[in-house]
């Protein structure tokens, strides 16, 4: 009973999108959910964006990181199909 208390969202996977520093909300946000014991999968916008993401990623213990970068059609849908190719299933 104690961990349900200590991590509420122990069990549970959050996708934080919009990453863009250590300064941002996105990344509070992958903070807390992650002190709460929530899986994280996270998006980052370019591949020139990405040396700076990864120390953040590394610092959350995430093992899915995906391009998202909002210009390019069809890439949320790419994001969501690397995070769950059945997702018929999702909610």
């Amino acid at each position: 009973m104690g961990d349900e208390i200590d991590q509420p969202l122990s069990g549970l996977k959050a996708l934080v999108i919009g990453i863009a520093n250590d300064q941002s909300i996105a990344y509070g946000c992958a903070r807390a959910f992650r002190s709460q014991g929530a899986e994280l999968a996270i998006t980052y916008f370019n591949d020139k964006a990405r040396p700076f993401f990864e120390p953040l990623a590394s610092e959350l213990g995430t093992p899915i990181i995906l391009p998202r970068n909002v210009r390019q059609a069809g890439q949320f849908v790419t994001v969501l199909d690397g995070l769950a190719p059945n997702r018929e299933n999702i909610r």
